[in-house]
């Protein structure tokens, strides 16, 4: 509920502030609002409708005012040093400055880096060393000490033997029949090979990669050429095959040219796809084969495609190894609205594999930044000293010597040896995850790199207002928010709740603002019949005869079970409004389900009169909560004074 109200309260008043050191609009105290910071929540907050008029700007400043007011207020009371209050603050922290982390540190980085990789296609080929998921360690030392020997051979012959040596000593026996050519590839590629990809775009034209892992093996890339991207295309096709299985006993080429002719001629593109294609998957639905890339088809198939520059134009017979096709160009992506480019992409790369390689290498920027520096030869005594009681509850850490000495320093910090051995010690259940699955060093190394990268992430954490304004913004947001709320509670909606005698005399001097309107007396009948039918005819019956007949013959029957109660419904309601108010005549019937229902019967009218403060109390207390924060303002306003510089605020009327 607070977290609501806070939110409520914050899109009131339009906290979210700029960070530019510009001119004062106005200050309370020594609390000072720049003009950049009242631009934006006045943009922010008034949308299409902030015409800087100065019947506009007039009325937000004098909203943005009290809200200054009660946020310098509590501050001179001291709220902001309530434990509670820095509690919560710190818990909103840490949650935005993990979704921070992960939206701004890495998913926007990901997402820029494949928009600018959109510009260009990379014609690439390869030599590849397999080394799958299930490789064993020896096997993997193996493959990796032979894309080594091919890459010192080729640093030996400057890459002048990279067709040969693709060749020869190449896995990928495909493109090695072609000098390992694979052909032109674009961002973002699929799971698994991001490394495949940055090394593709990181390496110039003519020149080829160090060795690099994907999760099928080890990999040097050469760049061939490169191009403008060709982006996407959305198509449809006709498809003739060159195989016996033709339903059409003519030259398929003779079959392609005459649906042709007949395209030629004004003929409609899907129906003669759904009357001659070949391609089943796609025939009836006009041959629609949706949007395609580079290198996703035979190499005629996308130049023919590609070089149509018109939408619903078609290209001439071409021959690929399946047949011969007729393509229809429908749309092409260009992606120049770059919000909707972002979602396409964000949507591709979520849960890919380059976020925990674009995390590994925020780590290590971070780590750079900060000047880390370890010294791991203090980890052997602690590995050599490890039993099996390293994967119990009861694991009790010994001196592994050296406890006290730097074992990394970051950003000018020392993390001991001791520090940790105590983390080991109360990360228990990272411990017992690597029972029976991790040799002891293993797993303790594991840990400390987990541990180096907690302490590495908390820093980078730490650092987020000093690196981003947006960021600093927001947490101001939090902290004024939470000052506002806990004040305004204590200033207004608790004494409106809590002060019945203040509520009673605001109550007496305005009695008049709460009245009843012209209500209806009422006897509210609830149904639960045997049957649709039952339930059918005790209304007919109620509406035929009346309230007082239908209660004496059905208040005893068994096919039917009754609830009735009294209601008083304003005239108004729509429950009631067409009904005739005579009594003994009914509403319309209300159904739940087929054998459930209810209605409503007229007793009396009852006139106009006054609310007692008790049947008023809700709207007492929400109007007697806006008297006090009224006359809390003004107090503020008496208390502290507020200065405005009227030559800033002029400038920004228009």
């Amino acid at each position: 509920m607070r977290k609501i109200l806070i939110t409520l309260c914050l899109l009131q008043a339009g906290l979210l502030f700029g960070q530019n050191k510009d001119a004062v609009l106005f200050s309370v105290g020594d609390d000072k609002v720049h003009l950049s910071e009242f631009k934006y929540i006045y943009e922010k907050n008034n949308a299409d409708k902030a015409d800087y008029s100065k019947e506009s700007i007039d009325e937000y400043l004098e909203l943005y005012k009290k809200f200054k007011l009660k946020v310098h207020r509590a501050r001179q009371q001291g709220l902001d040093t309530i434990k509670t209050l820095q509690k919560e603050l710190e818990g909103y922290r840490k949650q935005l400055a993990a979704t921070y982390l992960k939206d701004k540190e890495i998913a926007e980085r990901l997402i820029e880096e494949v928009v600018d990789r959109y510009a260009e296609d990379r014609e690439v080929s390869h030599i590849f060393v397999e080394c799958g998921p299930n490789s064993t360690v020896q096997q993997g030392e193996i493959a990796k000490q032979k894309i080594t020997d091919v890459y010192n051979k080729l640093n030996e012959n400057k890459g002048a033997a990279f067709g040969m040596m693709a060749q020869t000593l190449s896995h990928d026996k495909v493109s090695a029949k072609n000098k390992g050519r694979l052909g032109y590839y674009t961002a973002p590629l699929p799971d698994g090979f991001y490394e495949f990809e940055n090394a593709m775009y990181n390496t110039k034209e003519g020149e080829y990669s160090e060795p690099f892992q994907t999760k099928m093996g080890y990999h040097i890339v050469k760049v061939t050429d490169v191009r403008p991207a060709r982006g996407e295309m959305e198509i449809a096709h006709i498809l003739v095959r060159k195989t016996k299985k033709a339903k059409v006993v003519e030259n398929a080429k003779a079959r392609i040219d005459s649906v042709y002719q007949q395209l030629n001629s004004g003929r409609n593109f899907e129906s003669l796809a759904s009357k001659y294609s070949d391609d089943n998957k796609t025939r009836q639905k006009g041959g629609y084969l949706g949007f395609f890339g580079v290198n996703q088809y035979e190499i005629a198939f996308e130049d023919a495609a590609f070089a149509l520059t018109d939408d619903n134009t078609y290209t001439k017979p071409i021959e690929t190894s399946v047949g011969y096709h007729i393509i229809k160009r429908i749309s092409k992506r260009d992606n120049k609205d770059k919000k909707r480019t972002k979602k396409r992409i964000e949507s591709r790369i979520n849960n890919n594999d380059r976020f925990k390689i674009a995390e590994q290498k925020l780590i290590e920027d971070v780590k750079a930044e900060a000047q880390f520096s370890e010294n791991r030869s203090l980890l052997i005594p602690l590995y050599n000293k490890l039993d099996d009681s390293f994967y119990s509850y009861k694991w009790e850490p010994q001196n592994y010597g050296s406890m006290d000495k730097v074992l990394f320093s970051l950003a000018k910090k020392d993390y001991t040896l001791n520090d940790f051995v105590t983390y080991m010690k109360t990360n228990v259940r990272e411990r017992l995850k690597f029972s029976k699955t991790k040799p002891l060093a293993e797993a303790a190394s594991i840990l400390y790199d987990a541990y180096v990268k907690e302490q590495v992430m908390s820093y980078e954490e730490s650092n987020l207002e000093n690196k981003y304004p947006d960021f600093k913004a927001l947490m101001r947001e939090y902290r004024e928010g939470i000052l506002l709320f806990e004040i305004t509670k204590n200033e207004v909606w608790d004494k409106a709740s809590q002060d019945s005698v203040g509520l009673k005399a605001f109550y007496d001097k305005n009695a008049s603002k709460y009245m009843w309107p012209e209500r209806v007396k009422t006897k509210k009948v609830e149904i639960d019949a045997k049957s649709k039918m039952a339930l059918e005819e005790a209304y007919t019956y109620a509406k035929k005869k009346g309230m007082d007949k239908f209660l004496e013959k059905y208040s005893t029957k068994e096919n039917i079970k009754l609830k009735v109660t009294e209601e008083i419904l304003e005239a108004a309601a729509p429950e009631i409004s067409a009904m005739d108010n005579k009594p003994g005549k009914v509403s319309a019937i209300t159904k739940q389900y087929d054998k459930k229902g209810h209605f409503y019967g007229y007793v009396s009218s009852l006139p106009p009169g006054q609310k007692t403060l008790k049947e008023a109390r809700g709207y007492v207390i929400a109007d007697y909560q806006d008297h006090l924060e009224k006359a809390w303002v003004e107090q503020l306003k008496k208390d502290h004074a507020i200065k405005v510089d009227e030559k800033v605020l002029k400038s920004l009327i228009r």
